[in-house]
């Protein structure tokens, strides 16, 4: 999906992305052992409306439909919009070429973006698979359809109790939009190129619950930051991935899964879906304490993860994991894992944000700290006073990022 408006043509980035993708689907993933990818491509470009291509091998040149009714989108084509790369390549290359030169002289400014992710949502339900949208988009989508969005951003509120609203998404449309996503097995990827303020809370939101990733890059020149766009979209598009998602966890008696951080959706309190998880998705589980643990026995987890290949095939992972019990402190700071710790206190804090001030989350993670140092004093350090000023000064290094093990991470 390709936002061809004045910005994006202007600034060089349609024709850097065109350019790029001559080679880069030639090396889609694939599964291994298999020669070609399974995967079908298919390409829109966009504005005000939206520009949809026939690409089948049979033609000598692409064909462009263009829908102009964004409030009731639909695809206008069938057979021929998502297409094997290998088949089509020489329609492909035209088409590549071509777009860059069909816009250059556009002048619309104006540009939609909800209309652009439930014409992928429709291509999918079309095509009865799932799949991942690249948008590249430039600017806060400001035309007449659904999701057109207003600038909200209030300096007045910083430092407020009311500036937790500038970090809360605009439901409505986009908060459909992720449930529509993740149901047809759709992942939205967002390349992000704003020269002035766009609403990242909102247009990031279906990403961040669907398996997608946000790439932003402010004042985007291809001279200085053409590469760096390059490398992410490269990365992005070769990695390993599964779709349509669903994981769950479970664990012995004693203690229970309470809370989930991730790029995930949730209707349920139990099942973690995602339309498409890859190797750069973390999923943290937060377990809640309902009894005493054996030192004994220990705990167990089990995370399952159902999940669709890129050739079609359905597939289940497990991971089985059994963890030591003690009730003795110090073992358990020995035994923290410092990176599962600092991602769980982030993603706490991220969505802290969304509710409340500030100042107030900064508070909570200052006492958490302090109650995990004085608890170390208290349980752990040593007793005589020279030892305990080295071993305060070594807990201060090692000891403030970490809390009571209560949650694994994915």
């Amino acid at each position: 999906m390709i936002d061809v408006s004045y910005n994006n043509i202007k600034s060089g980035l349609v024709k850097l992305i065109c350019d790029e993708l001559k080679t880069l689907l030639e090396k889609l993933p694939r599964e291994e052992g298999m020669e070609n990818s399974a995967i079908k491509v298919g390409f829109v470009t966009y504005n005000k409306v939206l520009h949809f291509y026939n690409v089948k091998s049979a033609l000598a040149q692409p064909q462009m439909m263009v829908v102009s009714d964004t409030a009731e989108m639909f695809v206008p084509l069938l057979n021929g919009f998502l297409v094997n790369y290998q088949d089509s390549r020489a329609v492909i290359y035209n088409l590549l070429d071509q777009i860059p030169d069909m816009f250059a002289d556009t002048s619309e400014s104006e540009t939609v973006f909800a209309p652009v992710i439930q014409a992928g949502v429709e291509a999918f339900k079309a095509a009865e698979c799932s799949g991942k949208l690249f948008i590249f988009h430039s600017s806060m989508p400001t035309a007449e359809a659904p999701g057109k969005l207003k600038n909200r951003d209030d300096k007045k509120l910083v430092n407020t109790d009311k500036e937790k609203t500038l970090f809360q998404p605009q439901k409505s449309v986009y908060e459909q939009l992720s449930k529509d996503c993740v149901a047809s097995g759709c992942c939205v990827d967002l390349f992000l190129f704003p020269s002035q303020y766009s609403d990242m809370a909102t247009m990031a939101d279906v990403p961040s619950h669907t398996g997608g990733s946000v790439y932003k890059y402010s004042n985007f020149q291809v001279e200085t930051d053409g590469e760096h766009f390059l490398r992410d979209l490269r990365k992005d598009v070769q990695k390993s991935i599964g779709f349509d998602a669903i994981m769950r966890v479970r664990t012995s008696t004693g203690f229970r899964a309470t809370d989930f951080f991730g790029a995930v959706y949730m209707s349920n309190t139990t099942d973690i879906e995602m339309a498409a998880v890859d190797c750069d998705k973390a999923v943290t589980v937060e377990f809640k304490h309902d009894d005493t643990l054996s030192e004994e026995t220990g705990a167990f987890m089990q995370c399952a993860l159902l999940y669709t290949t890129i050739s079609g095939q359905r597939r289940l992972r497990i991971h089985n994991l059994s963890l030591n019990c003690s009730s003795q402190l110090s073992e358990l700071y020995k035994s923290c894992e410092t990176d599962s710790l600092i991602n769980f206190f982030a993603k706490s804090a991220y969505r802290a944000i969304l509710n409340q001030p500030l100042k107030n989350v900064r508070e909570i993670l200052v006492n958490q700290t302090a109650h995990m140092l004085a608890c170390y004093r208290k349980n752990c350090a040593s007793p005589s006073a020279a030892s305990q000023s080295s071993c305060e000064k070594q807990s201060q290094h090692i000891v403030v990022h970490l809390t009571v093990p209560t949650f694994y991470q994915v």
